[in-house]
């Protein structure tokens, strides 16, 4: 939730019956942990996970502790995070409109790899989502209106929770214009 009168952003939780449950909106020294929320998704591990529109990659725990503020690769380079998920070995994936690539991080904020990089095809990815039944990652793109399908996980990694995606050196991209499965 962002305020416009005030430039404070926050995090609200509700029950099923849509009571409010909880705020998350200052770290532990009462700064605001949030300039625009964006996007949000729950880890396996419970972490709240926000893409604060134009500045970082913003994680709690579930009860609302700062655990970390991922701001670019290299660190404090500079993030304008838009779309997030988590997948299943609890990677948190985020699309970044300043490079216009999917960025792959562990669970405690460190850059894994560059999943996907800038390609004409894709251009700028804005929107994610990870089935967790089939391991494929959605990727929608903001200026053509395309939805790519990409595979990155196979069943048995998800299983037994070992990291054998591909590295920045083997990088996917889609080269069809309509969704791929790659």
């Amino acid at each position: 939730m962002y305020n416009d009168d005030t430039y404070t952003g926050k995090v609200t939780r509700y029950n099923q019956s849509g009571q409010l449950t909880q705020t998350i909106q200052n770290d532990n020294t009462g700064l605001g942990l949030y300039r625009e929320p964006d996007y949000i998704t729950e880890n396996n591990n419970r972490d709240v996970v926000v893409s604060d529109n134009g500045s970082a990659v913003v994680v709690t725990e579930r009860g609302g502790r700062h655990r970390f503020s991922y701001t670019g690769h290299p660190s404090g380079s500079g993030l304008q995070p838009r779309g997030i998920c988590t997948d299943a070995l609890s990677h948190i994936l985020v699309c970044d409109y300043r490079t216009n690539t999917v960025q792959m991080l562990d669970r405690d904020g460190q850059f894994l790899s560059h999943l996907l990089t800038k390609s004409q095809e894709m251009g700028e990815p804005q929107s994610l989502s990870y089935d967790v039944n089939t391991h494929r990652l959605w990727v929608g793109s903001q200026d053509n209106n395309k939805v790519f399908v990409y595979s990155y996980i196979d069943t048995q990694d998800a299983l037994t929770d070992e990291d054998t995606y591909s590295r920045d050196e083997d990088v996917f991209y889609s080269s069809t214009p309509a969704v791929e499965w790659r």
